[in-house]
């Protein structure tokens, strides 16, 4: 019989609907799980990574007790020695230095050669259980270059001590594996040793001119013994004089034993073109001259920039230079390190162009310039080099006294080291001025560069009936690149920004003339540019290269720093090589070291925390003499104060003037060895001693030997008064804190050490970091 009704749908209903529910429910939980183990998987990763880097934090606090020996290692070899009044203070910080790091190799070394780390000394910091693989968890310490003892690379440098390729693999309880790669670095704490903060060490210099030294003309070698500060300030009497230290044709100054050389502004070894026209005509002509300057292996050589006009130089030491190196003349040689025993010589161009990277300054900014013919630059000994900056088209040079453009500025270039005809490559390239439209298929008008004024006059004008050209075109591709100069321009500058127009004036006409159109671009953008260009032609750079230099090279095994490109040439052979910063904060250290030189040139200390306020506005000599003592011991123009003393026998002379002084063979008889005068000391004779001139110190001898005295003796005359008088200046008077140069520096007191609270795990740095 047949059913028409549906009843028991709706119980069928039920059931379906309810298993669609658990079906629902089933996928919500499962979810629920998948997210749950996915959020315990990531839990796990983390702590077990953060438990990878804890037993890299173990070892890094076992380094610590080896930094801390290290550190009483190098205090107490300095605290031995330090009534040796002949140890200045940068020679007890680099004493201190090279017995750390010695104290530091043999703590961590794992033989003899010192080329290998004690991974078996590591392991010893981490909690043992850890190392035991049947332990879970538990983690295995290896080098990614160990031996077949397992030991890793240790590198040794000047301010740190490196543990290379440290890999570190994790293990927890659940199988979960982590791996960190790493390098240590164990830096030098920054020391001070100075017995009286803020007093400079000025009876270790011989010469202290403010306004500079100059060697006379003439077949003249003069002798350094000592440190020695040339100041620029109004050198020569021009009012703006940038040349601290003048070594004219044939002239040499050799300097041994001395620990610094500060030059305020420019060292000048031969007679810089410009000087006079004869001079230009001769540098152009090819003429060489027999100028040099040597400075040993123990100095330390600080200068704004060092000018070889066709001379000899000759660099043993650690040389700072604020903006460039420049190799003019003809036959220009430099050589760093040759001669330096102590596989410690570097170079450091601490100039970065200043805070504003966008608009960066060419005076700030440090390079090696070859601009001469025949010249030589030889590197292959030195242990490190930095240049923190590039080199510049000296453009601004041209004036344009048209009245055609603008005012000529420098052009940035991407080279740390360059050579006069890189110059050539960021000359734009011809086919992207003056095109009849913005399209990378226009064509340039004349397609040429430079243009003549009048076609500069075509291709800017505008006008109802005129055509109007794209000045610079950015689309069109380089024959010589291969790319449009819109691959190089930074997406914050338009092309007028990375552009410099260059006119130069007709010498017969000045309503006539050139422009020469250069691209301007940051740094890494200059960079990639020329790379471009010298991957297009080296052939051609090489050619301009041979024509200006013989042969530049470096040390391949030093550590290399550079803002920009830098070449090597062989004399047959040019490459190009990519400047490369890994792990050192340029900037930083620019920073640092120019106020380290900013403190010596104010006041011959090194710590720029030391300086007293408004130091650093004013001169040097201003910052060390007391003007108000020194005019009432000589208050007239002329007036010359004699203090004497004797010393072991023989009598001795300071000499206070106002004004001029002439040392000569007379002084030397009544052994002469303080002199401080207002205006310019002239060296007629051989000296030992310290000078010190408000105006230049002149070298006016063939041959002259210039030594540093006796501190116990300087101290003797110091104490000399000026009349017997109770109330009567002493010596010391006419310095600034002139009593504290008295002091018995063999009574410095042990107790600095334990003021001195140094954070060892502030030295400890991870380099090269990776983690898996």
């Amino acid at each position: 019989m047949k059913r028409n009704d549906n009843r028991g749908a709706s119980f069928v209903m039920v059931i379906v609907a309810m298993a669609i529910v658990a079906v629902l429910a089933v996928t919500v939980l499962w979810i629920a799980l998948m997210n749950l183990q996915m959020k315990v998987t990531d839990e796990k990763n983390t702590d077990n990574f953060y438990s990878a880097e804890g037993v890299l934090d173990q070892i890094c606090t076992g380094l610590q007790s080896d930094i801390s020996k290290a550190y009483s290692a190098g205090y107490t070899k300095v605290m031995e020695n330090y009534s040796d009044s002949s140890i200045n203070e940068a020679g007890r910080q680099s004493n201190f230095a090279q017995e750390y790091l010695k104290s530091l190799k043999m703590s961590l070394e794992s033989d003899s050669t010192g080329m290998k780390f004690n991974m078996e000394k590591l392991k010893q910091y981490v909690d043992p259980k850890l190392l035991e693989e049947k332990n879970q968890p538990h983690a295995i310490i290896k080098s990614t270059n160990a031996d077949e003892n397992g030991n890793g690379k240790l590198k040794v440098y000047q301010n740190r001590v490196v543990l290379n390729g440290l890999r570190v693999e994790y293990t927890d309880e659940k199988g979960f594996k982590s791996i960190i790669e790493t390098d240590i670095s164990l830096g030098v704490p920054s020391m001070s040793f100075t017995a009286s903060g803020g007093v400079p060490e000025l009876f270790t210099y011989s010469l202290v001119g403010n306004e500079g030294l100059e060697i006379k003309s003439g077949l003249n070698k003069v002798n350094l013994s000592g440190n020695l500060y040339a100041g620029c300030e109004n050198a020569a009497g021009t009012g703006n004089s940038t040349t601290s230290v003048s070594i004219p044709n044939n002239a040499t100054l050799d300097v041994k034993d001395t620990s610094y050389m500060i030059a305020e502004g420019d060292i000048e070894v031969g007679d810089f073109a410009g000087k006079n026209t004869a001079t230009i005509k001769k540098n152009m002509a090819g003429v060489q001259n027999n100028s040099k300057l040597s400075v040993d292996s123990q100095c330390q050589l600080w200068t704004g920039n060092i000018n070889v006009n066709g001379a000899t130089v000759s660099l043993d030491g650690m040389t700072y230079v604020a903006d460039d190196m420049t190799l003019k003349g003809t036959g220009s040689k430099v050589t760093l390190g040759k001669n330096n025993k102590n596989n410690n010589a570097k170079y450091v161009g601490f100039g970065n162009g200043g805070a504003d990277k966008e608009n960066p300054v060419a005076g700030d900014s440090s390079a090696i310039i070859i601009n001469g013919r025949d010249a030589s630059l030889d590197m292959s000994n030195i242990r490190e080099l930095m240049l923190a900056g590039t080199a510049y088209i000296n453009t601004q040079a041209i004036v344009n006294s048209s009245g055609v453009g603008t005012e000529n500025s420098n052009v940035a270039m991407g080279e740390s080291i360059s050579v006069k005809g890189d110059q050539i490559a960021y000359l734009v390239p011809p086919e992207c001025i003056g095109t009849s439209g913005d399209g990378a298929d226009a064509k340039s008008l004349y397609n040429k560069n430079p243009l003549s004024y009048k076609e500069y006059k075509d291709i800017t004008a505008t006008g109802q009936d005129q055509t109007k050209y794209t000045e610079i075109n950015v689309n069109v591709v380089s024959t010589k690149t291969g790319k449009a100069l819109l691959a190089y321009l930074p997406k914050s500058k338009t092309i007028d920004k990375c552009i410099k127009k260059v006119f130069v004036p007709s010498t017969d006409n000045k309503d006539d003339g050139l422009v020469y159109y250069y691209v301007n671009l940051p740094t890494n953008k200059a960079a990639e540019y020329y790379s471009d260009y010298f991957g297009a032609d080296s052939d051609k750079l090489r050619r301009y290269t041979r024509f200006y230099t013989d042969s530049i090279q470096v040390n391949e095994a030093a550590s290399i720093y550079t803002a920009g490109n830098y070449s090597i040439y062989d004399g047959s052979n040019l490459s190009l090589l990519k400047g490369i910063a890994d792990g050192v904060d340029m900037d930083a250290q620019s920073d640092a070291l120019q106020r380290t030189y900013t403190a010596l040139n104010s006041k011959l200390l090194t710590n720029y925390a030391d300086l007293p306020a408004n130091a650093a506005s004013v001169s040097l000599f201003t910052n060390i003499v007391n003007n108000e003592n020194l005019e009432k011991i000589v208050p007239n123009f002329g007036d010359k104060q004699i203090f004497a003393t004797e010393y072991q026998g023989t009598k001795y002379q300071a000499i206070v003037k106002n004004g001029d002084y002439t040392y000569d063979e007379k002084e030397k008889s009544h052994n002469v060895d303080i002199i401080v005068a207002t205006g310019n000391v002239t060296l007629e004779a051989d000296f030992t001693g310290t000078i010190v001139a408000k105006g230049r110190i002149i070298v006016n001898k063939e041959k002259c030997e210039i030594d540093n005295g006796t501190q116990e003796l300087f101290k003797a005359l110091l104490l000399e008064k000026v009349s017997d008088a109770d109330d009567a200046l002493h010596l010391y008077d006419v310095f600034m804190d002139g009593a504290n140069y008295l002091g018995n520096v063999s009574s410095f007191s042990n107790k600095k050490v334990a003021d001195t609270k140094i954070d060892y795990a502030t030295l400890i740095t991870y380099q090269n970091w990776t983690k898996e």
